[in-house]
């Protein structure tokens, strides 16, 4: 017969056993909540987070290049598979202190227990939305920086210095019809 130590030890190991099942369906159901909550279930139309910096803040901060930014839900995945919480699409722009051009990509991403993370295409970076409190998301981009093809040229943030790293986001819609317009337009 064991000591009470080494039952307790075998038995604090069943019951961790026990829960690992229900631990990864609680992984799962919680990364389905975070997409539902931020992508999937808006009743006010396509999700779009987004942020634009007025003359005051650019005037504080003269080392930062983008004015404006957004990210918004694409109507599916370029595989054309329905967007999920494991696999969806977003449409990511930005816009330069130096003039009105959009420089923007779409971004494969998923979601994990407690935040998105997304790949923009043509090799363009990776980054990170982290849900805030306030209902909005904060843009981290990945250490090698992001960078976007656009009319103009193409553009490049880097990931490790600089304060064009971290954007924090909030609900909007000008942001995105702005850049939706200027990339259906031709963007003349």
């Amino acid at each position: 017969m064991g000591t009470f130590s080494k039952l307790a030890a075998s038995a604090a190991k069943l019951v961790v056993l026990s829960l690992v099942p229900n631990i990864s369906l609680a992984m799962a159901a919680t990364s389905d909540d975070l997409f539902n909550t931020y992508f999937a279930n808006v009743l006010d139309g396509a999700p779009c987070f987004a942020r634009t910096y007025d003359d005051a803040h650019l005037a504080k901060h003269p080392g930062q290049q983008v004015r404006a930014i957004e990210v918004d839900l694409s109507k599916a995945n370029s595989d054309g598979r329905p967007n999920a919480a494991d696999h969806f699409t977003l449409g990511f722009a930005l816009m330069l202190t130096s003039g009105p051009s959009w420089f923007g990509q779409a971004a494969s991403c998923k979601t994990n227990d407690a935040d998105f993370e997304c790949y923009l295409e043509s090799d363009g970076g990776v980054f990170r939305l982290t849900p805030q409190k306030d209902g909005g998301l904060r843009l981290e981009t990945g250490e090698n920086g992001l960078s976007l093809e656009g009319t103009d040229g193409d553009i490049e943030l880097t990931g490790k210095d600089g304060i064009d790293r971290v954007f924090d986001l909030v609900t909007s819609k000008a942001e995105c019809q702005a850049a939706a317009a200027f990339f259906e337009g031709g963007s003349d």
